[in-house]
C-alpha cells in the first residue's frame, strides 16, 4: 500500500523524518486457518492430536470418535456444551458483566481467563481477604467498616456519621471545622467555636450579642424589651421592641410631662415649674420639678395687693381694705387695680357690737365702749394682729379665783366655781374619784386605766371595741375579737393569713418563702420571696427544653427545633418531653431543589449537591436558601468514561502499571475538591497553581503513559485550571486582578468592573511571553451574570506532552497531509466567566512566542485542543493564522480555547489518486504473492534451490505487507505496538537478506558456467541458506532491541523511531545489501556477456542471453533500486517521483509474480497442463527460464 511505500522511502532516505498522521483503516483482511484432519480423529483416539480441540477446551474420547467441551469459565462460540470439528472457539465468560455481579455489592470484580477476582472497595472488608479468586474456599462478601466505633476517628466537639464504605465527621452546632468544610475525616481537622456574633444577623436590631463556647445569646439594649419577654434569647426570630417608659407614672417626677422616644424617653416640667438642676429635659425620678415663685417679682401684682404663690401658679388679691376694680377676689397680672373700701359704712359694722368704727385709707380703727374691753386693746386698726371684739371682762380668767380641779363660770359682771367630773368637792377643794376600783367599770377583754379626774378602758391586743374607739368608758362598750386577716396589710404579698382568738399568723404561699426563713410570722415587716425552681433544678423540664420561672410557680417549653407531643401542665409534668423536629422530612424541602438537607439536634442545615453552590443572597437561617448551578466543570464533569480512570478516582486497587497514572490523575482531580465542595473558605488560585505545577513537572512519568492516558490526563488538567480560575472569580474576595507565576504555569486574571465603556476597547493579558487580546464587546457578548472576568494561562512543558502526534485534521480525514510536524509554542488557554464560550463576533487574538525561530520553509498552524475528539486531540478548526514572524505567531479564534502552534515543513500532499493506487496495488501484490507461493509449493517440476529462495522471499514479503496493512497503526497498546514494529523490522530485513542470498547464488551460478561438468560443482545446502536468510535478520533485531528497546514503536505508527536515529538499524543493513546486490548483479552481467555463448551454444541460439539479461536488470530495479526513487521526492520533481515510487512499490508483488511465474516458460507450461489436465512429456528438456535457474550442462569436457 501507499503508506507502506512511504514508510520504506523515509527509511531509505534517512535524512528526512516524517510525522505521519493517523489514516483511518479502510478495510481489514481476515485469515481463516484450514483444519488439518488426521487419521487419529477417526479411530476413536482423536484426543492424541492436541489441535483437535481449541484452547481452553477439554477433549474426551468416545468409542468411534471424540468430542470437545469448554472448561469451566468458558463458553463455546456455537453455544453447545459439546462439539467437535474446526471453527469453534472457547470464549471466556465475563462473570463480572453479569447482574448482579458475583462479587456482591460494594466490591470490584475483575474478569480473568476462566475465573474472576473480587476485591472490596475502600471502606469495606471481607472475611476472606482482598483479591479473592473464584474457586478458593469461602464466600466473598464486603462488609462496611464502622470507623465511628473508634472514638479517635473524629476530633472534639464533632459527631461521627458512619456510611456504607466511608464515614464523615460533622462539627456540633456552634462549631465549625478549621478548614471550613462541613464534613471531613480524620483528626487533622479541628472543630472551632463559631463566633455567631461576627454575623450582624445573628441578633435582631437594638440588641447586643454575647458569644459563648458553642453558642451565643442576645440581650436587648436598654430601653428595649424582647417580644417574648425573655432577657436573653437566640436567633433573628425574636425582636426588641421599644419600652414605653411613660406608661410607668414613676418614670418622671410630679409636675412633669413624660415624652417617649425610640429606646429612650424625657421628662419636661409643667408650666409653672422648673427642674431642680435647671435642665429643660431630663430622665428619672431623681430630678424634681420645683414650683416657680412668681411672687418674687414685685411687678406680678398691682399696688395695694398681695401676691399668693401656689403650686404651679400664683394669684393676686387686694389687701384688706381694698377691692379690685373688676370685683374679682383673685386675679393675675398688673392690669388690675385695688381701690379703698369704706368698712365703717358696712352693716353690720366691722368692729362688732359695743364698739366704735373709724374709716382710714385701706383700713379702719376700732375701739370698745366703756365696760368692755378688747384683747387687742383699744384703738385697734385693721390689719394688726388679732381680731377686734368688745367682750365682757371675764373674771374667771384671773388665777386663783376657783380651786384646783374646778371650773369657773363667768356671767355678765360676775362668775361661779364647780368641781369637774371625776372629782368631788370637800373643804373648798376637789378630790379625784378612782373608777377602776369598780370591776364593772370596763368590759371583758379590756384593761382599765385610771387618770386624774377620769379613767379609760382599752381593749386588749387582738380585740377592739364594738364602736371602734381605742379607749372608752363604761360597761356598755364590748371588746370583740379582731380579725387581722380582714386587713390585707396584716400579711405581706404572696402569703396566707390565719386568724385566731386575739392573734393571727402569716404563712407564705406555695412557691414562696419568707425572707427570714420562718414558716409562721406576723407583721408586714416580713416578705415572701419567689422560689426559683428553674435555678434549683436544671433538669426540671428535661433535655432540650426551657424552664421559665413564674412568681410562685414555673412553666416548661421546648427549645426552637424541638416539640413535645404532650402539653405541659404543673399537674402532669411527666407528660412533657421534648423531641427533635426533623425539618428535613418536611415536604417541600426547606432547602429547596438541588440541595442537601442535614438534620441536626434542634435545628438543620442546608447544603448543595455536587455541581451546585449556595446562592450568596440567601440563607437557610432566614428561610430563603437556594442552590445555583456552578458555572464551571466539577470533578464528576471532567471524569471521562474510562474504566481505569474511574477506578483511580474510586481509590480501588489498580495494577502496578497504572499506579503512576492514578497518582497524577488523583492529584489533578483533588484540585477540584476545594472548587466544587460548598465551603466558606476562599479558593486560593495561587495554591492551586502550585499543586498543578507539580503535576506538569513530572514529565518523565507522562512519557510512560499510552496516548489515550496522556490525552485523558491532559484534558482533566486543562479543565481543572479553567474550573479553578472561574471559581476564584466567583468568590466575594476575588474582585481583584491577580498575576500568578510558577515554574510551569503562569496565570493572569483581570476583573472587568467599569473599564468596559467603549465597544472598541481591548484588554491585554500576558503570561510567560505569550499574550491574549480580547475586546470589550466580546466580554459583554459572553453574557456573564456575576463578576465579569477574563484570564490567560500559559503552560511551560505541556508542549512536550501534548506534541504533534495528537494533531487531528477533522476536515479531510481520508486525505491527511504528510508533513514534518513539530509543536513550536507553549500551550496557552483563555478563560472567561460568561456562559457563552464560542461564536464571538470578534475574534480573540492570541500572540504566542515561538520556542525556536520560524524558518522560511516552515508554515505555522494554529490548533486548539478538542477534548471530545478521541479523548483529546489538536484540531485547526475554530482558529486561523493571522500573522507569523520568526519570533511570534498570531492566531485569531472565535471562542475561548486552549491553543498551540505547530510548524510544518517539507510538505508532500497525498492526493486521492495516490491513495487509491497505493491500496489497490498493495491488494494486487498480496494476491500475486499468494499465487506465487502456491505455485512454488505445488509445482514439483519447478522445485530447485532458486525456487526455494524465491519462496522464502515471497513468504517474508507477503507477511510483512500483511502485518503492515493490518497492524502498523495499532498504537493504542504501547507493548503491542513495539512487538509489531519488531516483527516488521525482522520481516523487511529478512526480505533484503533473501534478496542478498538470491544475488549471491545467481553470481555463483553464472561463475560456475565456466566450470567443466557444472552438476559436479559443489552446491550450498538449503539449511545453511535458511540460517543466513533468517538468522542474520534476527541477530540484527536482537542487538538493536538490546541496545535501544524504546526505539520500537512511534506515537503514530508501529515502526522504528526516526527521531533518535534508531531507523539506521534498518537503513544500515538495507543500504549495504542494495550496494552489494548492485555490484554482484553488474558483475554477473559482465560474466554473462563475456562467457555465456561459449558455454552453451544452444542457449545462445534460443536467445536466452537477452532473457537472462532482462531478468537480471528487472531484479535490480524491483528488489532494490525502487527504494532509491524515494530520495528524489523533493523539489519540483516530488510529485512525479511520488507517483513512480507508489506504483512500483505497491505493485512489487505483482512484478515478482510476472517475472518469476508469467514470464517463465516452465511455469506457463505447468499452468497449461493443469488447466488441460495433460501429462508432461518425459522427454521434454528443462532449461533455465526462471530468473537464471540452474542450467543443465550440455557441453562435454575436452
Amino acid at each position: 500500500m501507499w503508506s507502506f511505500s512511504f514508510l520504506l522511502f523515509w527509511g531509505c532516505c534517512g535524512i528526512y523524518t516524517w510525522g505521519m498522521l493517523t489514516l483511518p483503516t479502510l478495510g481489514s483482511m481476515t485469515r481463516h486457518e484450514q483444519p488439518r484432519w488426521s487419521s487419529s480423529s477417526l479411530d476413536g483416539n482423536g484426543c492424541t492430536d492436541t489441535t483437535m480441540c481449541p484452547a481452553y477446551a477439554t477433549c474426551t474420547n468416545t468409542s468411534r470418535s471424540y468430542y470437545c467441551s469448554c472448561k469451566r469459565g468458558f463458553l463455546s462460540s456455537n453455544g453447545l456444551k459439546t462439539f467437535k470439528g474446526p471453527g469453534v472457539e472457547c470464549k471466556d465468560i465475563d462473570e463480572c458483566s453479569q447482574s448482579p455481579t458475583p462479587c456482591g455489592p460494594n466490591s470490584i470484580c475483575r474478569n480473568l481467563p476462566g475465573r474472576y477476582r473480587c476485591s472490596c472497595m475502600t471502606g469495606f472488608s471481607s472475611p476472606t481477604g482482598n483479591n479473592w479468586i473464584s474457586g478458593k474456599q469461602g464466600h466473598f462478601t464486603c462488609r462496611d467498616v464502622d470507623e465511628c466505633a473508634n472514638p479517635r476517628s473524629c476530633p472534639e466537639h464533632s459527631t461521627c456519621h458512619n456510611s456504607p464504605g466511608s464515614y464523615s465527621c460533622v462539627c456540633n452546632p456552634g462549631f465549625q471545622s478549621r478548614s471550613g468544610r462541613k464534613s471531613f475525616q480524620g483528626l487533622k481537622e479541628m472543630c472551632e467555636d463559631v463566633d455567631e456574633c461576627a454575623n450582624p444577623r445573628s441578633c435582631p436590631e437594638h440588641s447586643t450579642c454575647h458569644n459563648s463556647l458553642g453558642s451565643y445569646s442576645c440581650a436587648c439594649n436598654p430601653g428595649y424589651n424582647s417580644r417574648s419577654g425573655k432577657k436573653t434569647f437566640q436567633g433573628p426570630g425574636e425582636t426588641c421592641q421599644d419600652v414605653d417608659e411613660c406608661a410607668n407614672p414613676r418614670s418622671c417626677p410630679d409636675h412633669s410631662t413624660c415624652h417617649n422616644s425610640l429606646g429612650n424617653y424625657s421628662c419636661v416640667c409643667n408650666p409653672g415649674f422648673q427642674s431642680r438642676s435647671g435642665r429643660k429635659s431630663f430622665q428619672g425620678p431623681g430630678e424634681m420639678c420645683q414650683d416657680v415663685d412668681e411672687c418674687a417679682n414685685p411687678r406680678s401684682c398691682p399696688e395695694h395687693s398681695t401676691c399668693h404663690n401656689s403650686v404651679g401658679s400664683y394669684s393676686c388679691a387686694c389687701n384688706s381694705g381694698y377691692i379690685s376694680r373688676s370685683g374679682k377676689k383673685s386675679f393675675q397680672g398688673p392690669g388690675e387695680t385695688c381701690q379703698d373700701i369704706d368698712e365703717c359704712s358696712q352693716k353690720p359694722p366691722p368692729c362688732g357690737p359695743n364698739s366704735r368704727c373709724r374709716n382710714l385709707p385701706g383700713r379702719y380703727e376700732c375701739s370698745c365702749l366703756t365696760g368692755f374691753s378688747s384683747p387687742t386693746g383699744n384703738n385697734w386698726i385693721s390689719g394688726k394682729p388679732g381680731h377686734f371684739t368688745c367682750t365682757d371682762i371675764n373674771e374667771c380668767l384671773s388665777h386663783g379665783v376657783c380651786p384646783e380641779h374646778s371650773e369657773c363660770t363667768n356671767s355678765l359682771g360676775s362668775y361661779r366655781c364647780s368641781c369637774k367630773v371625776g372629782f368631788t368637792s370637800g373643804n373648798s377643794t376637789c378630790e379625784d374619784v378612782d373608777e377602776c376600783a369598780n370591776p364593772r367599770s370596763c368590759p371583758e377583754h379590756s384593761t382599765c386605766h385610771n387618770s386624774l379626774g377620769s379613767y379609760s378602758c382599752v381593749c386588749n391586743p387582738g380585740f377592739q371595741s364594738r364602736s371602734g374607739k381605742k379607749s372608752f368608758q363604761g360597761p356598755g362598750e364590748m371588746c370583740q375579737n379582731v380579725d387581722e386577716c380582714a386587713n390585707p396589710r396584716s400579711c405581706p404579698e404572696h402569703s396566707t393569713c390565719h386568724n385566731s382568738l386575739g392573734s393571727y399568723s402569716c404563712v407564705c404561699n406555695p412557691g414562696f418563702q419568707s425572707r427570714s426563713g420562718k414558716k409562721n410570722f406576723q407583721g408586714p415587716g416580713e416578705t415572701c420571696e419567689d422560689v426559683d425552681e428553674c435555678s434549683r433544678n436544671s433538669t426540671l423540664c428535661g433535655p432540650s427544653s426551657v424552664c421559665t420561672n413564674i412568681p410562685g410557680k414555673y412553666s416548661c417549653s421546648c427549645l426552637p427545633g424541638f416539640f413535645s407531643p404532650g402539653v405541659w401542665s404543673p399537674e402532669k409534668p411527666e407528660a412533657f418531653k421534648c423531641a427533635d423536629i426533623d425539618e428535613c422530612l418536611q415536604d417541600p424541602s426547606r432547602c429547596g431543589p438541588d440541595s442537601v438537607c442535614t438534620n441536626t439536634l434542634g435545628s438543620y442545615s442546608c447544603g448543595c449537591v455536587v455541581g451546585f453552590h449556595p446562592n450568596p443572597e440567601g440563607s437557610w437561617k432566614h428561610g430563603n436558601f437556594s442552590c445555583q448551578r456552578i458555572p464551571f466543570k466539577c470533578k464528576d464533569d471532567v471524569i471521562p468514561s474510562n474504566m481505569q480512570v474511574q477506578l483511580c478516582h474510586a481509590g480501588a486497587a489498580v495494577e502496578p502499571k497504572y499506579v503512576s497514572f492514578c497518582a497524577l490523575m488523583n492529584a489533578t482531580l483533588s484540585v477540584l475538591d476545594n472548587v466544587c465542595e460548598n465551603k466558606t473558605t476562599v479558593v486560593s488560585l495561587k495554591s492551586t497553581a502550585k499543586r498543578l505545577d507539580s503535576v506538569i513537572e513530572k514529565t518523565s512519568k507522562w512519557s510512560n503513559f499510552t496516548k489515550e492516558e496522556t490525552s485523558t490526563l491532559a484534558t482533566v488538567l486543562l479543565e481543572s485550571v479553567e474550573s479553578t480560575t472561574l471559581a476564584a472569580f466567583l468568590k466575594p474576595s476575588a474582585n481583584v486582578s491577580q498575576t500568578i507565576q510558577t515554574k510551569h504555569l503562569d496565570i493572569e486574571s483581570k476583573v472587568i468592573d467599569k473599564e468596559c465603556t467603549k465597544e472598541n476597547e481591548t484588554f491585554k493579558l500576558k503570561a510567560k511571553g505569550d499574550e491574549m487580546k480580547i475586546w470589550c464587546s466580546t466580554i459583554k457578548e459572553s453574557e456573564s451574570t456575576g463578576i465579569n472576568g477574563v484570564a490567560f494561562v500559559s503552560f511551560s512543558g505541556m508542549e512536550s506532552i501534548l506534541d504533534e502526534r495528537f494533531l487531528k485534521d477533522l476536515q479531510i480525514p481520508w486525505a491527511s497531509s504528510k508533513k514534518k510536524l513539530k509543536i513550536n509554542s507553549r500551550v496557552v488557554g483563555g478563560i472567561i466567566t460568561g456562559g457563552k464560550k464560542d461564536g464571538f463576533s470578534k475574534p480573540v487574538i492570541y500572540t504566542l512566542e515561538n520556542i525556536k525561530p520560524k524558518q522560511d520553509f516552515e508554515s505555522a498552524i494554529c490548533v486548539s485542543w478538542k477534548p471530545d475528539v478521541e479523548g483529546g486531540r489538536w484540531t485547526p478548526s475554530g482558529c486561523v493564522l493571522l500573522e507569523a514572524s520568526k519570533t511570534h505567531t498570531v492566531c485569531g479564534c472565535n471562542r475561548m480555547v486552549n491553543l498551540a502552534v505547530i510548524m510544518a515543513s517539507g510538505e508532500v500532499t497525498m492526493e486521492f489518486t495516490l491513495y487509491l493506487i497505493s491500496h489497490v496495488g498493495t491488494i494486487i501484490s498480496l494476491v500475486c504473492l499468494a499465487m506465487a507461493i502456491i505455485t512454488f509449493l505445488l509445482c514439483r517440476t519447478l522445485r530447485n534451490q532458486n525456487t526455494y529462495i524465491h519462496l522464502h522471499l515471497c513468504i517474508c514479503l507477503f507477511l510483512a505487507k500483511m502485518l503492515f496493512l493490518t497492524g502498523v497503526d495499532k498504537t493504542d497498546n504501547q507493548m503491542g505496538c513495539a512487538l509489531i514494529a519488531g516483527f516488521l523490522h525482522y520481516l523487511f530485513l529478512a526480505c533484503f537478506f533473501w534478496m542478498l542470498v538470491e544475488a549471491v547464488m545467481l553470481f555463483l551460478m553464472v561463475r560456475n558456467l565456466k566450470v567443466v561438468n557444472y552438476f559436479s560443482s559443489r552446491n550450498i545446502k538449503m539449511l545453511y541458506l535458511c540460517a543466513f536468510g533468517y538468522g542474520l535478520p534476527g541477530l540484527v533485531v536482537a542487538v538493536s532491541a538490546g541496545l535501544q528497546p524504546q526505539g520500537y514503536g512511534m506515537y503514530n505508527r508501529c515502526w522504528l523511531n526516526t527521531e533518535t536515529g534508531f531507523i539506521w538499524s534498518f537503513l544500515g543493513p538495507v543500504c549495504t545489501i542494495i550496494v552489494v546486490n548492485s555490484i554482484l548483479l553488474t558483475w554477473t552481467l559482465c560474466i554473462l556477456r563475456q562467457k555465456l555463448s561459449s558455454v552453451n551454444a544452444e542457449v545462445s541460439t534460443l536467445k536466452d542471453t537477452r532473457l537472462l539479461t532482462f531478468k537480471a536488470f528487472a531484479q535490480i530495479f524491483i528488489l532494490g533500486c525502487s527504494w532509491v526513487l524515494g530520495i528524489f521526492q523533493i523539489g519540483p520533481m516530488a510529485n512525479i517521483m511520488a507517483y513512480l515510487f507508489t506504483i512500483i512499490n505497491s505493485l512489487q508483488g505483482a512484478f515478482i509474480f510476472l517475472i518469476h511465474c508469467v514470464l517463465s516458460r516452465q511455469v506457463r507450461e505447468e499452468y497449461r497442463r493443469c488447466t488441460t489436465r495433460k501429462t508432461k512429456p518425459s522427454s521434454e528438456t528443462q532449461t533455465s527460464g526462471i530468473l537464471l535457474s540452474s542450467v543443465p550442462s550440455t557441453s562435454k569436457t575436452g
